[in-house]
């Protein structure tokens, strides 16, 4: 009853006694039961001792059926037939007499390094594929035999063990693996005879936690996995013992060797019943604690009973005149109480306190009702608030203000009268600045708060200080807080900041340079963009002259700017230039007086816009046209030498003569649009050849690495193509429908190779002994122009021309297309088998530009087979899905040890094979990287072959 009416921290001195009288008890309580929990920890370690013993004695009996599972697998890798790797029935009735004799082992197998099945005991077990069992990886990654999982067999359904070995080749690595099935319910039966308490039970299990053999119900738990608690002992570091509920609710101590220990790969646990060893230790700790509790309660019973009558009433006395002065009754008082001579004198203590503050609460209600008096009156909001920062009084301008009552203000109600927005930042303020000086802080509040008019229905924004009201010791007691309206000053200064910015923005936005400069002509602004022409920061202009910060312009502008100054009249499209960074600029200027309300002018404003870009435009193109009156006369030239030679070759026939002028005219009017469009700087060389091949393209293929000629050769170059194509379409393959033409070029050292090659056209039969204008023309122009030489193959297949070009007819260096070389593919022999032509040839032209060596194409499964047993190996096989008709498959199979890869043509195969770009391969880059990095991948794959 006492304790209830006491707060934490104010128990009588009867409730102390007691409880010291407890306390002195409590000692001896804690000895008795210290020496019976130490019984019981001393009968519990000498059970996990017992459980251990049994626990290792189960474990050396498993390492027997383990090592001799080792012996058995390494006895059987010395068998001829079991060397021979290859399936046998030699090899596949050694393993039946294996499992004959060991009626332990459910089957033997023996698997090669991608885990198909050799030889094995059981015809079932033919077609097993074990490359994704744990055990068959960690034998091929470690070398070393290997413990499995729990698994039940595909073919017998029974339950088994996998024990596997490594079988070595001559290098020691890995050649295949061979592996015996324990029996788990041999491994059960084993378990269940060895020599165990009643009521223990022993259990193994893998390194996965699936229970492999059980002493007790094995028919239920074998296969299943191991309970929550037991997951643990799987990884743990070290044996040792737990106390557990086994799986058939029985309390055990449990002796454990994880799965790092010997025998490895295996959790072995033996779990000896506690519940009767320990149930007298538990019997007498609970009587124990029992007579101490009961010992405990009655003290403090007594206690309670002692102290009731000397100690309530005297305190019920004093807490009932404290609960009136609770009630501001300060007339209560305690008077003549009993219980003593310190009640008597806390008593007296009381009533003097008590008379104490009602003199200090007399002085408050006056000093409250004068300041009240005076912020009544007061233009500004004043609030006052208890020290805990509840509001306990409103002057009436808060209320005409913001139309809240005192009652409706009262604790927190004022901030209904807050911006919702400012609500809870204001809230937070608040409560910091009252925290701060309850810990000695002198910081006071202040903020700027939105408030809301009622009459108005307005937001306006009030500046509100506050601070604590202290009493002569200058401890706070209470705060004073007042909020002036400064919403018109705030909108003031708004509007002046959003001028400032706006002129900031026009400045800072202008696509010029700007400034403004005071009559002693000393920066008062400037934007970013004129600040970087001077080489200074804006900010460092401000105040400084114009010779301190732009010397180089000042002994021109500043006479300007005095001139503007002197005479109020703007100076405009004013040009200037110097050198910056080593380069020359332009600027055109323009600088406009500054005049105040009188008319007086007192400063300048300066613009300066950079022109250098529109010089440099308007001195190209007066360069540019004078080049290209070069190079018309240049064409006229060229053209008068043409006439003259062609006339020279064609005397009589007028009509020949204006076709052939006509052609080679053209040829020069095509390479002179396209130079005009790269403003005659230079031209691709594949556009050119597109260009001068276009009504033919269809029968063209083109392919080599990306080239510009330069302006002066490209025209040479066009007449060589030129004289190429005529004679191609009057005596070579386009004068046939099934003709075409293969373009190919490639870098070679500092020159540039171009083969012209000629398929489908008349045959030819002998090289031809006379040299006309065309030949005359390709010779002069592969010399004398493209520094480089011309050569003529006259194949009975067609005409076969490669032009070489030295590398002064290119712009720039040739490395982009040296780029291709560098890819690896030079020497690389690759096979083609396509029946499609025109594909095989386009993607052959392409193979050819990279330096490849080509075999093929080959149409057929057969003549690709040929191609092969002639060349041997390839780097590389390009095969289509289907070769007239039959599946390219076969072709496959034979190409798995002739070919680094083996790669299908995208859009014939499966598409999980496709590797290249698509069929037409627009993109010679993509074909060509996509090809280097299918033979890397390959040359990895049998490094690691070779080293596996």
């Amino acid at each position: 009853m006492v304790l209830r009416r006491y707060r934490a921290g104010s128990l009588p001195l009867g409730v102390w006694a007691v409880i010291g009288l407890v306390l002195a008890l409590i000692p001896a309580g804690i000895v008795q039961v210290l020496l019976e929990r130490d019984a019981r920890q001393e009968r519990t370690e000498q059970l996990g001792e017992q459980a251990m013993r049994f626990t290792r004695l189960v474990a050396q009996q498993q390492n027997s059926t383990i090592e001799a599972a080792r012996q058995m697998l390494s006895s059987m890798t010395s068998h001829d037939a079991v060397r021979a790797l290859r399936p046998s029935p030699e090899c596949d009735a050694f393993l039946e007499r294996i499992v004959a004799a060991n009626p332990r082992y459910l089957t033997a197998s023996i698997f090669d390094r991608q885990g198909r099945s050799i030889c094995h005991a059981h015809e079932a077990t033919r077609s097993f594929d074990v490359s994704d069992r744990p055990y068959f990886q960690r034998v091929m990654r470690e070398n070393s035999f290997q413990v499995g999982e729990f698994a039940v067999g595909r073919a017998s359904g029974r339950r088994s063990l996998h024990l596997a070995a490594p079988l070595s080749d001559a290098a020691g690595q890995p050649a295949a693996v061979i592996l015996l099935a324990l029996s788990l319910d041999w491994l059960v039966a084993d378990l269940q005879r060895m020599p165990l308490p009643a009521g223990s039970v022993a259990t193994i299990a893998d390194r996965d936690g699936v229970i492999l053999a059980r002493t007790l119900q094995p028919e239920r738990f074998v296969g299943q996995a191991l309970p929550y608690f037991a997951q643990a002992w799987l990884t743990a570091p070290a044996p040792g013992v737990d106390d557990v509920l086994s799986l058939d609710g029985v309390r055990r101590l449990v002796g454990f060797l994880p799965v790092a220990k010997e025998p490895l790969g295996l959790l072995i646990t033996v779990g000896l019943e506690a519940t009767a060893e320990l149930g007298a230790v538990i019997a007498a700790e609970r009587r124990a604690a029992l007579m101490i509790i009961g010992s405990l309660l009655l003290t403090f019973a007594l206690a309670i009973l002692v102290f009731y009558a000397t100690v309530e009433r005297p305190v019920d006395r004093l807490l009932a005149t404290v609960r009136s002065w609770e009630d501001e009754n300060w007339s209560a008082r305690v008077g003549p109480i009993g219980g003593g001579r310190e009640f008597r004198r806390l008593a007296a203590a009381f009533d003097s306190m008590a008379d104490n503050a009602t003199a200090r609460e007399a002085a408050r209600l006056r000093a409250q009702n004068r300041m009240q008096a005076v912020t009544a009156v007061a233009p500004q909001v004043v609030l006052t608030a208890d020290l805990h920062g509840q509001v306990d009084w409103i002057n009436r301008h808060w209320e005409d203000v913001t139309g809240l009552t005192l009652a409706e203000s009262r604790g927190a109600g004022w901030l209904a009268a807050v911006h919702p927005e400012d609500r809870e930042s204001v809230a937070n303020a608040w409560g910091a600045a009252l925290a701060d000086v309850e810990h000695g802080g002198q910081v006071p509040f202040a903020r700027e708060i939105r408030i809301c008019h009622a009459s108005r229905h307005e937001w306006r924004w009030h500046l509100f200080t506050g601070a604590p009201t202290r009493t002569s010791s200058g401890k706070p007691i209470a705060w004073t807080t007042v909020g002036l309206d400064d919403h018109d000053r705030r909108q003031a200064e708004a509007d002046r900041e959003e001028i400032a910015a706006r002129l900031r923005a026009t400045y800072e936005s202008a696509p010029v340079g700007l400034c403004l400069m005071d009559s002693n002509l000393c920066y008062v602004a400037i934007n970013d963009m004129l600040a970087e022409t001077n080489g200074h920061p804006a900010a460092a202009h401000i105040g400084q002259s114009l010779e301190a910060m732009a010397p180089q312009v000042a002994e021109i502008v500043a006479p300007i700017m005095r001139q503007v100054l002197e005479t109020g009249q703007p100076v405009e499209a004013l040009e200037l230039s110097r050198k910056v960074g080593g380069e020359e600029r332009y600027w055109l200027c323009g600088y406009f007086p500054i005049r105040s309300d009188d008319g007086a002018v007192t400063g300048v404003s300066a613009s300066v816009l950079d022109i250098t870009t529109r010089k440099r435009i308007e001195a190209s193109e007066r360069m540019l046209s004078r080049e290209v009156d070069h190079r018309a006369q240049n064409v006229l030239t060229v053209v008068r030498g043409l006439m003259r030679l062609s006339a020279a070759e064609i005397e009589d026939d007028v009509p020949a003569l204006v076709a052939v002028l006509e052609g080679r005219i053209s040829a020069l009017s095509r390479v002179h649009n396209l130079l005009a469009q790269e403003r005659w700087a230079s031209a691709d060389l594949k556009e050119l050849l597109t260009q001068e091949l276009a009504p033919l393209l269809t029968q063209v293929t083109m392919a080599g690495p990306p080239l510009r000629l330069a302006a002066e050769a490209a025209q040479p170059f066009a007449l060589v193509v030129h004289e190429l194509l005529t004679n191609c379409v009057k005596y070579g393959a386009f004068s046939l429908p099934s003709g075409r033409v293969t373009v190919c070029w490639r870098v070679i050292g500092a020159q540039v190779a171009l083969d012209w090659v000629e398929r489908g056209g008349p045959e030819i039969l002998a090289t031809p002994t006379r040299v006309g204008l065309g030949s005359q023309l390709m010779e002069a122009n592969a010399g004398a122009q493209l520094a480089g030489h011309l050569e003529r193959e006259w194949l009975r297949t067609g005409l076969h021309v490669t032009l070489t070009i030295g590398e002064v007819a290119f712009a720039g260096e040739l490395a982009p297309a040296i780029a291709w070389r560098e890819l690896g593919l030079a020497g690389r022999r690759v096979l083609i088998a396509d029946d499609e032509l025109e594909r095989a040839r386009d993607l052959a032209a392409t193979l050819q530009a990279a330096g490849c060596e080509i075999l093929g194409p080959a149409t057929s499964i057969a003549a690709a087979l040929a191609m092969m047993e002639q060349a041997g190996t390839v780097d590389a096989a390009l095969l289509a899905g289907t070769l007239q008709g039959v599946s390219a498959q076969l072709l496959t199979q034979s190409l798995d040890r002739r070919a680094v890869v083996t790669l299908h043509i995208p859009g014939t195969g499966d598409p999980s094979d496709t590797a290249l770009a698509p069929t037409t391969f627009p993109n010679a880059p993509i074909l060509l990287e996509a090809l280097a990095a299918a033979l890397a991948r390959g040359r990895e794959a049998d490094e690691a072959r070779l080293t596996g």
